[in-house]
């Protein structure tokens, strides 16, 4: 796991938090009899997880087992070939063309699985916790997991194609946005694609203002949380958790991580040996584990004929 020393002003005075990173590893086979291996830095693996850590650990990847099945049922080779004629999803979709909900939904699953595949692979193949990264991936994973739930969750479809259309617009005003930026000419004008979502949403039965209204993963997460059954304000602290994190935030590096004060630091100042908190991960990566789980299961459930 990957460690910090954080510096941190006692008094309300400014902050200088100057950082040393150590990596540090864990294994699976720790205490067996036998040559240790070693990691990139030339450390054996199995030293820096204590051993409650160790059990939030194969909690972890326990609940990360989950994630290979998904990853299967993304090979475009077994993947069939959309909603069948009859069930909702088909409806919906025929409704929102081109802007699928079927296909907005399994993007956004995808985007999920991948993040989640990924974190699998380091904490199990490359047996590194490292101390930021992981729940920036755990935030791309919630994030997606939940907006796939977030347009599927709906009983009316009138809602549910409201949803996709006000997701297909966040896509092309952010598109747009970058377009601008990086100075580009050519596809569509936007106001010709924000033209065609009212249209559609017009004869879906849908009002432009509802069609077009912003939307952000605020509202995308919580709504998704109260779907999944969980207490509608543990998931959203999550979520703002990663990102504090994924953003570098001071708050959720002092609050979330584990962290241990070192002597020698001058007066007003507080030194802190500062890891990762594998509980926390554990926690956070379960409710985006589970989001995309439901996200799968709402896929299938609108898939089912007859509507």
């Amino acid at each position: 796991m990957s460690s910090t020393i954080a510096p941190v002003a006692r008094s309300p005075a400014s902050v200088e938090l100057v950082t040393r990173c150590i990596t540090r590893s864990w294994s699976r086979s720790a205490g067996v009899a036998a040559a240790p291996r070693l990691n990139a830095r030339g450390r054996p693996y199995g030293v820096g997880v204590a051993e409650a850590e160790r059990q939030h650990l194969l909690e972890l990847l326990s609940e990360l087992k989950k994630v290979d099945a998904w990853v299967a049922r993304m090979d475009p080779s077994t993947r069939p070939p959309g909603p069948p004629p009859g069930s909702s999803l088909y409806g919906d979709d025929a409704r929102t063309h081109p802007y699928e909900l079927s296909h907005g939904a399994w993007h956004a699953l995808s985007h999920a699985v991948d993040h989640l595949n990924c974190l699998h692979v380091l904490l199990k193949d490359a047996q590194v916790i490292h101390m930021f990264a992981p729940f920036s991936l755990v935030r791309a994973a919630l994030e997606n997991a939940s907006a796939a739930v977030w347009m599927l969750q709906p009983l009316s479809r009138t809602s549910r194609v409201c949803r996709r259309f006000r997701f297909a617009v966040a896509n092309i005003r952010n598109g747009d946005a970058a377009k601008q930026l990086a100075g580009l000419e050519g596809g569509r004008p936007r106001d010709v694609l924000m033209d065609e979502v009212r249209e559609l949403a017009r004869r879906a039965g849908v009002t432009a203002a509802e069609a077009t209204k912003k939307v952000g993963y605020q509202e995308i997460v919580t709504s998704a949380a109260s779907a999944l059954g969980q207490d509608t304000a543990a998931i959203p602290f999550a979520w703002r958790l990663c990102s504090g994190i994924s953003h570098g935030d001071f708050w959720p590096t002092l609050s979330a991580a584990q962290r241990t004060e070192l002597p020698g630091a001058p007066p007003g100042i507080g030194s802190f040996k500062v890891t990762a908190n594998v509980q926390t991960l554990m926690y956070v990566t379960t409710f985006a584990v589970r989001m995309t789980g439901l996200g799968w299961r709402l896929y299938d459930q609108r898939s089912q004929p007859p509507y």
